[in-house]
C-alpha cells in the first residue's frame, strides 16, 4: 500500500510541475524553428540483473535536453527473497529498496532559471529472528522548487519552497506494531551581490516547519550573511554571521570566519570556523539506519565547527583532497537500542574529529582509474558512540576498454560499538563488489555482478545478518 501511495504522489507532483513549466516552455520556444525545439543530447543508461535468492537489481538514468528545458529521471529498484550465508538461509530477511528521482531545469529567460527536484525512497526489510516485530517499512518523499533570478550582471537572488514526508512502520508479531508520520515544509530566500572581482556578498534565510502526529509541532529558522573578499591576489577572507532560532531553543548568534590561499601553482587551502544551530531532521537521521523506532522530540544542537580543506593536483595522473574537521556538539544524536531490538536516538555532548583523504588516480586517462577515500573519525564523549566506525575505506578500480568494462570496489570499515554503555562491538567488515560488462552490440552489454565478493559474514546491525556472496547476471543498455 505504501509503495502505491508513493507512486501516486510522484505522478501528481510531476504533473503539477509540467503544468507550471509548460507556459514557460511555450514562451521560451516561441518563434523558434522546429529543429531548435527538437530533442537533443539524449542519454539512456539502463541495467537489469537477476540472480541468486531471486535477487533483482534494476536502474534507469534518462536525461534529455530541449530548448530551454533539461531533465534527469533516475530510478533504482533492488529486491531479494530470504538470503543466506554458505548453506544457511536466514528466515524473514527478504527486502526491497526503491528509489525514484526527477530533476527538471527550465531556462524561462536569460535571467530566470527554475529548478524542480523530487525524490522518493521506499524500503521494506524483513527483521530476521526478531520476536516482537516482523518487518520494517519506511517511505520518504522530498520535493524542492527553486527559482534563480539574475537582476543584473552583479546581483542575483533565489527563492525556493518545498516539503517532505517521512513515514515509518514496524509490523508487529506479538504486538500491534508501531507507526509514525512526519510532514515537513520549508522555504528559502537568498542572494549574492558581487561588489567587485575581489569582493562577494551572500545572504540566505531558510525556514523549516515540522508537523508530527504524536508530538508537538516544531520549526526552525536559519539566517546567514557572509562577505568573501581578497586582501591580496592569492589570500581570501570570509567574515559572516549565523542567526538561528528553534521552537525548542533561544536565538543563537554565531560567527563565520575563514581564510583561503590560492597562491600555489597546483593546490589551494581553505580554513573556516563557524558556530551555528543544527536542527533535528528526522527525515534524514533515521534513513541512515535500518530497524529503528523513531522519536521526534529531540532538541537542536549548538555546534562549533572548524573545517580545513586542501586540494592538491600532483599532476595529470594524481589528484588529492584532504579534509580535516573538528566539531563540538552539545546535542550529538547517538543511536541507542530500545525494547524490541530496534534503534532510536538521543542527544549527548560530544567532540568529533574527522580526517579524510581522497585520491583520484588516472593511470590510463579514460581507461583505467583508481578512486579511494579513507576516513578516520574519532569521537570523545561520556559514552560510546554507536554504529559509527573509527576507520572507513572506500576504493574502486575502474577499467573502460573497447569490449570490457570492469569495476572492482570495496567497502571496508572497522568495528563499531552497539551500546553506549557496554563494550559490545560488531566486527570489522570487508565487502567487495565486482561488475563485469562485455560489449555484445553497440550500446548493448552482457552484465555480471558479484556482491560480497569474498563471502564474508558481517553485520550492519547487531542480530541482523547481511547476505553472503551473491551472483547476478543481466544486461546493460547504454545510449
Amino acid at each position: 500500500m505504501g509503495y502505491h501511495n508513493t507512486i501516486k504522489k510522484i505522478c501528481i507532483f510531476a504533473a503539477f510541475f509540467f503544468c507550471l513549466v509548460q507556459p514557460v516552455l511555450a514562451q521560451s520556444n516561441n518563434g523558434q524553428s522546429s529543429d531548435a525545439q527538437s530533442y537533443r543530447n539524449m542519454n539512456i543508461d539502463m541495467q537489469v540483473v537477476y540472480g541468486q535468492y531471486n535477487d533483482m537489481l534494476s536502474t534507469v538514468n534518462l536525461s534529455q535536453e530541449q530548448e530551454g528545458f533539461v531533465y534527469l529521471l533516475r530510478t533504482y529498484l533492488k529486491k531479494s527473497n530470504d538470503y543466506g550465508y554458505k548453506d544457511d538461509i536466514y528466515k524473514n530477511t527478504s527486502y526491497y529498496q526503491n528509489r525514484i528521482g526527477f530533476t527538471g531545469n527550465v531556462a524561462a529567460s536569460e535571467t530566470w532559471k527554475s529548478i524542480f527536484d523530487i525524490s522518493v525512497h521506499n524500503d521494506s526489510y524483513g527483521m530476521a529472528d526478531n520476536p516482537v516485530y516482523s518487518r520494517e517499512e519506511k517511505d520518504n518523499v522530498i520535493l524542492d522548487w527553486k527559482n534563480i533570478v539574475k537582476y543584473s550582471p552583479s546581483f542575483e537572488m533565489y527563492y525556493g519552497i518545498g516539503g517532505a514526508q517521512y513515514y515509518h512502520r514496524l509490523v508487529g508479531t506479538t504486538t500491534e506494531g508501531l507507526e509514525s508520520r512526519v510532514f515537513q515544509g520549508h522555504g528559502q530566500i537568498g542572494g549574492e551581490y558581487i561588489w567587485s572581482a575581489s569582493n562577494r556578498f551572500k545572504y540566505s534565510s531558510t525556514f523549516y516547519g515540522y508537523s508530527y502526529e504524536k508530538y508537538e509541532n516544531d520549526f526552525f529558522c536559519n539566517n546567514e550573511i557572509v562577505d568573501d573578499f581578497n586582501i591580496t591576489k592569492d589570500v581570501g577572507v570570509t567574515i559572516g554571521l549565523n542567526a538561528d532560532f528553534n521552537r525548542d531553543d533561544r536565538w543563537l548568534f554565531g560567527p563565520i570566519i575563514g581564510t583561503s590561499y590560492k597562491g600555489f601553482s597546483n593546490s589551494s587551502v581553505v580554513l573556516q570556523y563557524s558556530y551555528f544551530m543544527q536542527p533535528f531532521k528526522p527525515e534524514e537521521l533515521y534513513l541512515q539506519q535500518k530497524f529503528i523506532a523513531p522519536i521526534y522530540n529531540l532538541e537542536p544542537a549548538h555546534v562549533h565547527k572548524i573545517h580545513a580543506k586542501i586540494d592538491y593536483k600532483v599532476n595529470s595522473f594524481l589528484t588529492m583532497q584532504v579534509l580535516s574537521q573538528t566539531e563540538h556538539s552539545n546535542n550529538f544524536y547517538n543511536y541507542i537500542t530500545v525494547p524490541g531490538d530496534v534503534l532510536t536516538a538521543k542527544g549527548i555532548e560530544s567532540w568529533v574529529f574527522t580526517n579524510s583523504v581522497m585520491l583520484v588516480m588516472n593511470i590510463v586517462p579514460k581507461v583505467l582509474n583508481v578512486d579511494a577515500q579513507y576516513t578516520y573519525a574519532y569521537y570523545h564523549a561520556d559514552e560510546h558512540i554507536t554504529y559509527r566506525p573509527l576507520h572507513t575505506l572506500a576504493m574502486a578500480i575502474t577499467y573502460n576498454g573497447t569490449k570490457w568494462k570492469i569495476n572492482l570496489s570495496h567497502d571496508i570499515a572497522s568495528s563499531v560499538y552497539t551500546s553506549p554503555v557496554e563494550d559490545t562491538k560488531l566486527k570489522s567488515r570487508v565487502v567487495g563488489y565486482l561488475d563485469l560488462q562485455r560489449k555484445m552490440l553497440e550500446g548493448f552489454f552482457a552484465y555480471f555482478r558479484v556482491e560480497n565478493l569474498y563471502n564474508n559474514r558481517y553485520y550492519l546491525r547487531q542480530h541482523y545478518p547481511e547476505s553472503g556472496i551473491k551472483g547476478l547476471f543481466g544486461i546493460r543498455i547504454l545510449l
